[in-house]
Formats: C-alpha cells, structure tokens, sequence
C-alpha cells in the first residue's frame, strides 16, 4: 500500500496504521476475518494526508454495513463527545453509570464547605465509600483532563473535610474525577499522590470508563445514529443511556416527536447495545 500520513486533531502526523484500526474492529467484536474484510473497502479510500476523523468515519460506515450490532462499540468514543455541548448530559451519564455498579447517586447536590458552598456533580455512596465527584466534559478529541482540574477537586474535597467536621454537611471518604477522555500525565501522577480515584478512556488500566460501559451494558444514546435534533430532544427529556429508551417504537415517537420509522430503528439499534 501507499504511504499514508494521517492528520490527528491536534494538526500532528503520524503514519496510518492498519494494526490500530485492526485492533479496534476486534475490540468493537469484529472477527478477524471481519477486520480484514473491513480494512480491505477501507484501503481505497485512504489517501495521504487523511484526517483521523475522516478514517473513523469511514471506519464506522463500513462497521455499520458489515455488522450493525456491534457498530455501537466502535462508535463509543465519538459518542461520548456528542453528549455536549453541556457537561451536565456526561453527569446524569457518569451517575447511572455508577448506580449500575451498585452505588447509591444523587446528581448536583450543593453542600456547604468551611468557606464556601460548593456543587457537586454527582455523589457516589457504595458500603463505606461515599465519593464526592466531579465530572470533567471535553467535547474536542484529543483534549486531554490537566491538572488545574485535579488541584481544583482536591481543594474543593478539603473545604467539605472542614466543612463535615463543623457538621455543615456529611463526610466523604474521598474525591473523585471523571472525563470522557484522558488524563494527562501530571493529573495521574496527582491523584496517586493524593489518592484520588480517576475513570477516564483507558484509565485504570483495563477498568476505563470504556470497559466499565461495555460490562454494564450502559452506552449514551449518542451511540446510536440520529439527527441532531431528535438527539437533542431525547437528552433533554432524561433519555440518556440506551436502557432510558423505550422498548415500544411508538412510545418514543411520542416522547422524541419522530417518525415512527425512524423511532423504530432507534429501538432497533437500542435492543443491539442492551
């Protein structure tokens, strides 16, 4: 094959690389023969200088056509970032997310620090574990959670601490963050001085936010293909993940203000990713 250069988001070039996009059609559950049959309509496609956004939608499409029920997995990363523009869409996410872990949730809760009062994304309980979270949104790939950020949430956790000890509010056991994307490596270094716990893509090591979807079955609704529009409505009345979607076409016609057709094919793809 020719030589191929790819254009990431941050505007750096890289050379393509048929391993990467082979090892995620088998992460999204494509057989081996499946990636081949894949990377083969792919490779016409491809020309130098490609953006690697342009490779992931091509990617998809051809997902799409050869094994529709598995499409959601590839589709997962760009899902996340259509959760926005808004953060609180990826905090009502993060907080049935963790409910499915067997935590108890309560989103935006404003509670009275020492000095001052803080909001907090979303609170996390589970035995003894009562987690104070904050939930960082990035709508931009390849933007990554810095360090103000982490510095941020370990303040924001010591005013609670001060706070608790007044009996303004209740004791948490520690803080929390959560991004759609990656740390960067300050934070990580950060949080395990501090002993924060961080869910990010990729991160913990084979337990990332990614893993934690594909196990508890909860991919956002972005996963699915729908204009702007009805996604939009659907976020807006709750409908978060793909298990808010009803089981009746008919229903979430009503509810989203769609065509049945198109309301039928949403519980279609719905029923692949549950």
């Amino acid at each position: 094959m020719k030589e191929i250069h790819v254009v990431k988001e941050s505007g750096e070039k890289e050379d393509f690389s048929e391993k990467k996009v082979k090892d995620a059609l088998r992460r999204a559950g494509l057989s081996g023969k499946g990636a081949d049959e894949a990377l083969d309509k792919l490779r016409p496609k491809l020309f130098d200088g490609i953006t690697t956004k342009r490779i992931y939608q091509l990617v998809y499409e051809i997902v799409d056509d050869l094994k529709p029920e598995v499409s959601h997995k590839y589709n997962l990363k760009r899902a996340l970032f259509d959760m926005g523009p808004a953060g609180y869409v990826f905090e009502d996410f993060t907080s049935k997310l963790l409910s499915l872990q067997g935590y108890r949730t309560e989103i935006r809760q404003v509670l009275q620090g020492k000095c001052v009062t803080h909001e907090i994304d979303v609170i996390a309980a589970k035995d003894k574990e009562v987690f104070m979270i904050e939930c960082k949104f990035h709508n931009q790939p390849g933007t990554k959670c810095a360090i103000q950020t982490a510095l941020y949430v370990y303040a924001r956790y010591l005013d609670l601490v001060e706070g608790s000890k007044l009996g303004r509010v209740r004791a948490f056991t520690k803080p929390m963050l959560v991004t759609n994307t990656k740390f960067s490596e300050d934070v990580m270094i950060y949080a395990e001085c501090k002993d924060i716990p961080l869910l990010g893509w990729h991160y913990p090591l084979n337990d990332g936010l990614e893993v934690m979807i594909d196990r508890t079955k909860c991919y956002p609704i972005t996963v699915i293909p729908m204009n702007i529009d009805t996604r939009n409505r659907l976020l807006s009345k709750g409908i978060i993940s793909v298990f808010d979607i009803p089981e009746n076409a008919q229903q979430l016609a009503g509810i989203g203000n769609i065509s049945p057709r198109a309301a039928k094919e949403i519980v279609e793809r719905a029923a692949y990713a549950r």
